[in-house]
């Protein structure tokens, strides 16, 4: 590897700042490694990007607190604040990739709602523009300063109180840097002598120069790339503004193919999010390719070639604005038309199943206005997230497969802990509230049950984690495994029965079923660990763990259950022990 750019293997030297830095990488990166390392700095790239998008999306969720909330709706309460909005975060991350990521973190962790996103979304969208018009800043130092003082500030004790602000700027820090490592190994192709070369052959044929554009996106994903691609060219004499026009039309397609692929695993609202982003490209297309294709033909006097040569008669600069003018009319009209939109992207891409039980159903910003009802809502909702762990003990005791049943049972717990923390926030909030002796009686029995609450969740998840691979097993670990999830599954579905009915006999059963399982816990480790032909070593290891969680799991459930006992009688006179209202 090399240092210096006049003896660099890989660009040529004079070619090294434009061909190996532009992508985000130091130039140490930049050696003689050919299309492998392209290949590994593009996989390196994508890896970082989606590992920058889950740390930036579990930070926000941590840190999506009311105060923040009301912060976040208030700069987007608007059209132009929204696009505003969009417009600063075009200028911060100079990509529509990472702006759609990171408002889908921010969707997930019920900072933002979905149209209020896609609002934003528009002004990204013309936003980026602005990079094909000026010398852009050089991201590169923001990043790694952001990565590097963020990171060293997560490790620190000192830093504790704001380990979730270091975490979510760490996340958005990867995010940037993935993007660039993945630009790094992709934006070689673009100077292939066989790309700009059938760019050159073709530069006859508007659609399929268009074509062309769209695949290379998919290759480099970046349009700012093949924007550039389109402005040599063009002040080549390869291209004329015709031409240039239809590749910045064509990017702008490509770029919505592209984040078709790269959000396919994302679900819900995040996904309608992603789709709507899809959707300015596709409206952009709908519109600006005829016009083109008709003026070109001389069916109109007027369209989008005569427009960007009224602006400016330079065929590089064309391309810019191109860009700008496909995206001002994408962006604008999916914006007039987001009332409409929206719910058709929501009926398309519906709210998954665990996104909805992770909302709260009685919570709201404004509540603790009336302390008294907003501790009465707050103990109801902690009722219903209660009744949800059903939800995770249906996995566990019919996983299907294995593989799926992990990855359903972590969506249930993400879900779950999402609601446990909007619940946690409302009782933290009530502390320092004017409220009476005994409304505050109530309270403290509230936050003891939501501490067992959360205990009893991560237990169960780390239980079933280690059994639901076992399950199939026709040896004794799967008879064992079979055993303890099934006697789980028993507790767990009345006390969710207990928690929406508050049935007073459902109450006395579940009290029985949840009494001491020491003594049994000990009677199946005894059993099983003193046949040394039955259990392989490691089994045995497992039984182990697996008694004693589910030893702790039942003690937990028994407390969680005494609790929800004592805010039922002393919530019987005023109505608080009555069946859960519909909305749950």
């Amino acid at each position: 590897m090399t240092l210096r750019g006049e003896d660099c293997g890989r660009c040529g030297g004079a070619a090294h700042s434009a061909a190996c830095g532009a992508g985000g990488l130091v130039p140490i990166f930049c050696g003689s490694g050919g299309m492998l390392l392209d290949v590994t700095t593009a996989l390196a790239g994508l890896g970082l990007f989606f590992l920058g998008a889950r740390t930036l999306g579990d930070a926000l969720k941590r840190l999506a607190g009311r105060r923040v909330r009301v912060a976040v709706a208030r700069s987007t309460d608007g059209p132009l604040k929204a696009a505003g909005m969009g417009l600063v975060m075009a200028a911060v991350t100079q990509s529509t990739q990472v702006a759609t990521f990171i408002l889908a973190g921010m969707i997930r962790a019920a900072l933002i709602r979905a149209e209020r996103a896609m609002m934003v979304m528009t002004g990204v969208n013309v936003g980026v523009c602005g990079l094909l018009f000026v010398a852009t800043f050089d991201v590169r130092i923001v990043v790694y300063a952001v990565i590097g003082l963020s990171g060293i500030a997560m490790t620190r004790a000192r830093f504790a109180p704001w380990r979730d602000q270091f975490s979510a700027l760490f996340g958005a820090g990867l995010l940037l840097f993935g993007l660039g490592l993945l630009r790094q190994g992709t934006v070689p192709i673009a100077g292939l002598e066989i790309v700009t070369g059938t760019m050159a052959a073709i530069s006859g044929h508007d659609i399929l120069v268009f074509l062309a554009a769209a695949l290379l996106i998919l290759a480099v994903q970046s349009s700012s790339a093949v924007g550039m691609i389109g402005i040599s060219l063009a002040g080549a004499g390869l291209f004329g503004p015709e031409q240039a026009i239809a590749l910045a039309f064509g990017a702008n397609f490509g770029t919505a193919l592209n984040m078709a692929l790269l959000t396919r695993g994302m679900a819900g609202r995040a996904r309608q999010l992603a789709m709507f982003q899809v959707l300015v490209n596709l409206v952009g297309t709908a519109v600006t390719l005829p016009l083109l294709l008709a003026e070109s033909a001389g069916l109109i006097a007027f369209g989008p070639i005569g427009v960007i040569a009224a602006l400016t008669g330079d065929a590089g600069r064309s391309v810019a604005w191109a860009f700008l003018l496909f995206n001002l009319i994408g962006a604008g009209l999916s914006g007039l038309l987001l009332p409409w939109i929206a719910p058709v992207l929501a009926r398309s891409w519906p709210v998954t199943r665990v996104e909805a039980d992770a909302q709260p159903a009685f919570l709201e910003d404004g509540m603790l206005r009336d302390p008294a009802g907003a501790l009465d809502l707050a103990i109801l909702e902690q009722r219903r997230l209660v009744a949800h762990l059903a939800h995770l003990s249906a996995i566990a005791a019919d996983p299907g497969d294995p593989a799926a049943g992990r990855v359903a049972m972590a969506q249930r717990v993400d879900g779950l802990l999402t609601l446990h923390g909007r619940i946690a926030e409302v009782l933290r909030d009530l502390g320092a509230a004017d409220i009476s002796a005994a409304a505050y009686e109530r309270l403290a029995r509230a936050v003891a049950n939501h501490q067992r609450l959360d205990g009893v969740i991560h237990t169960f998840a780390e239980l079933a984690g280690m059994l639901i691979d076992r399950l199939t097993d026709p040896g004794v670990m799967g008879r064992v495994s079979r055993g303890m999830l099934d006697g789980i599954d028993a507790v767990v579905m009345t006390l969710a029965e207990v928690a929406q009915s508050a049935d007073a006999d459902e109450r006395m059963l579940l009290r029985a079923m949840t009494g001491d399982r020491a003594e049994t816990m000990g009677r199946i480790r005894s059993s099983y660990l003193a046949a040394e032909e039955a259990l392989a070593p490691a089994d045995r290891g497992r039984l182990l763990l697996a008694t004693n969680l589910c030893e702790r799991l039942f003690w937990m459930l028994g407390s969680l259950v005494e609790g929800l006992e004592a805010e039922f009688e002393a919530g019987s006179e005023d109505g608080v022990a009555l069946p859960l209202p519909e909305a749950a």
